[in-house]
């Protein structure tokens, strides 16, 4: 499939991969952080932070701090309590062209047409960063071709996956319904990783 013109390419180097996880794992952190944590130079990070927040992983806010002088910007991974006006434009996109694909979508439940729409955001999303997915809607799980650096040693392998997997479960939570991630099992060929859904449980909190 071509990409679109407006795909992902903030995760297409190690480098915002490593900043990505960083920021999933400790939100709230401010550029000195992130370098401390990182090793890369402040300046290089900027970089890397402006193109992340520009397509939509990433939110700026000022720190709330109780002392005088100007605040720190500090950064968390975008998500549903820090939505991020790209990532929610990126979202209402996917779920019309979803709409657009199976034609007026009126004979659908209401619970059938929500758990079609974060299918359709989860799809869009994977196939934007270059993971070729292929969704089994009966079965709910996601086949997907490795990410480009799925051949780095075993930590880092570790940290891109935990990446991609949070990236996951974030979009189905602002899709919103029913479905979040279940688990993520890479490589299971040398070609696919592949993803498993589920249902939320009776009385689990689902997203709006």
């Amino acid at each position: 499939m071509t990409r679109r013109v407006d795909a992902y390419r903030g995760l297409s180097q190690p480098s915002r991969l490593r900043v990505m996880h960083e920021l999933l794992v400790k939100p709230g952190q401010s550029l000195a952080d992130l370098a401390a944590a990182t090793g890369l130079h402040e300046n290089t990070l900027r970089d890397h932070l402006r193109v992340l927040e520009a397509e939509g992983f990433v939110v700026r806010r000022p720190e709330h701090r109780g002392t005088r002088g100007r605040p720190r910007d500090v950064f968390d991974p975008a998500g549903p309590q820090t939505p991020n006006p790209v990532a929610e434009r990126r979202i209402e996109d996917a779920k019309r062209h979803g709409d657009l694909l199976r034609g007026v979508v009126l004979q659908t439940t209401a619970a059938d047409e929500t758990v079609a729409h974060q299918l359709d955001v989860l799809y869009e999303h994977l196939d934007d960063v270059g993971l070729e997915p292929r969704i089994d809607e009966e079965a709910l799980t996601v086949d997907l071709a490795p990410c480009a650096f799925h051949d780095l040693v075993d930590d880092r392998m570790a940290m891109l996956c935990h990446v991609h997997a949070e990236l996951i479960r974030g979009v189905l939570q602002q899709a919103g319904g029913p479905l979040e991630l279940d688990r993520v099992l890479p490589l299971v060929t040398p070609h696919r990783c592949h993803v498993a859904l589920k249902v939320a449980a009776p009385g689990a909190a689902v997203a709006d």
